[in-house]
């Protein structure tokens, strides 16, 4: 009898953490004067992520908000404006202490809703985090501008708490900067893997900050769904989704904002793209260069170029008419998690056993929260191209751009091939 209410113990656990809406992220920021770079990890098990740019109006900044679509609608969790300044948040232990003590006065809507629409600061903002209460303190929200400065607001004691950077970088995860005495998530790993990379690389870079997100992401129940690095100096954010970090989305904020109000499903704009050949670093002929990569955009342009910036690149154009239709892989990892599921059952071969596996199955299906939440599948559709009579004895860098809708492609990362003599 023991065994098997020690087996009702751990499906109910699994059903709670299942149904949970933790959000376990990693956000942080740095700068060393002559840039400033920004970057979340955001890990849930919502995949209905979105994009909304909302251009100035009114005596509002123009902005741009990442979050999620929700039954209730749009929820953000982070963005940037145009001038600069930057935001994200990070959830913590909940408490019930949180009150407004001293009676401030409150907005309408999220607090850091309005900073984002009227602040151009890091000081800006702690005025009016100073100056108005807001009740939502599940987490706590990172703030940083294109002038380097960064601070992490909290809950404290009875007020809120403003956490300066020190030196030329800020981390933070899922538990208070301001009070650690609270055990969860508390020596986070993800915490100490970005920091360690952030103190012992002092060049910034956008490859410096993807190879932290990707050094930091989560798999399994609550995954990484997205990620983006945000060029404070620049207005220029990368996303990544669903923690792959070969393929990426650039975009510009000026440039988006002067199309209007657009809400964009941030998956649609990924095409899958994998690099196939050459490979990294291979040695091969130069009379005749085979480019092969995966991927369901319809057109693409390949650069080949001796600069690692493509300058005076000329892109190759390359149609390609097949169209991937692939269903998100979480449907097939729930299959196989039910007949395991179902295998377990028929092993214990207790009616009330069976009973709580079938519901834990079915109710992942009911529910938004899946019980596994894979990638989705790649893409096996191939396209290539032959590029003839490159440069003897010289290293090439390439890449493939997958054209998309409205301007707004998505790209591979890079990859390097040297030619023989």
């Amino acid at each position: 009898m023991k065994k098997y209410i020690l087996t009702l113990l751990v499906l109910s656990q699994i059903i709670f953490v299942t149904n949970s809406p933790s959000k376990a992220c990693s956000v942080f920021s740095a700068s060393n004067g002559e840039k400033v770079f920004g970057a979340t990890n955001k890990d849930w098990n919502n995949t209905n992520t979105r994009i909304l740019f909302i251009p100035s109006s009114d005596g509002k900044y123009g902005r741009v908000y990442i979050g999620y679509q929700i039954p209730e609608g749009f929820q953000n969790v982070g963005g940037m404006n145009d001038q600069g300044l930057w935001y994200d948040g990070a959830s913590l232990p909940q408490r019930s202490d949180v009150r407004n003590y001293f009676n401030k006065p409150t907005v309408k809507g999220e607090l850091c809703e309005k900073a984002l629409e009227e602040c151009a600061s890091v000081e800006e903002v702690i005025e009016m985090y100073q100056k108005y209460y807001s009740p939502h303190w599940q987490g706590h929200s990172m703030w940083a501008d294109k002038y380097g400065n960064s601070v992490v607001i909290e809950f404290g004691e009875k007020d809120v708490i403003f956490v300066l950077k020190q030196g030329d970088y800020q981390v933070m995860t899922n538990f208070y900067l301001s009070d650690q005495t609270n055990p969860r998530w508390f020596n986070c790993y993800r915490y100490k893997t970005i920091t360690r990379l952030l103190t012992d690389n002092k060049e910034l870079s956008v490859e410096l900050f993807t190879s932290a997100l990707d050094a930091a992401h989560k798999e399994g129940i609550t995954p990484t769904v997205f990620s983006n690095i945000y060029d404070l100096k620049n207005g220029e954010i990368y996303f990544y989704s669903f923690h792959n970090y070969n393929e990426f989305v650039r975009l510009n904020l000026a440039e988006e904002l002067s199309k209007g109000n657009q809400y964009l499903k941030m998956p649609e704009l990924f095409h899958g793209i994998r690099l196939k050949s050459p490979k990294t670093e291979q040695v091969i002929d130069f009379s005749q260069v085979y480019f092969e990569w995966f991927g369901d955009a319809e057109n693409y342009e390949v650069f080949c170029s001796e600069s690692t910036e493509f300058t005076n690149c000329e892109p190759i154009e390359v149609i390609n008419s097949q169209l991937a239709g692939q269903e998100p892989s979480y449907l097939y990892s729930m299959f196989f998690g039910a007949l395991l599921l179902g295998g377990i059952c028929i092993r214990n071969k207790k009616s009330i056993v069976v009973l709580f596996c079938l519901l834990m199955v079915f109710g992942s299906f009911s529910c938004c929260t899946k019980l596994f939440i894979s990638p989705p599948l790649p893409s096996k559709i191939k396209t290539s191209i032959i590029v003839k009579d490159l440069k003897p004895d010289t290293q090439y860098y390439w890449k493939v751009v997958g054209i998309g809708e409205n301007g707004i492609n998505s790209e591979s990362t890079v990859k390097t091939f040297t030619t023989i003599e």
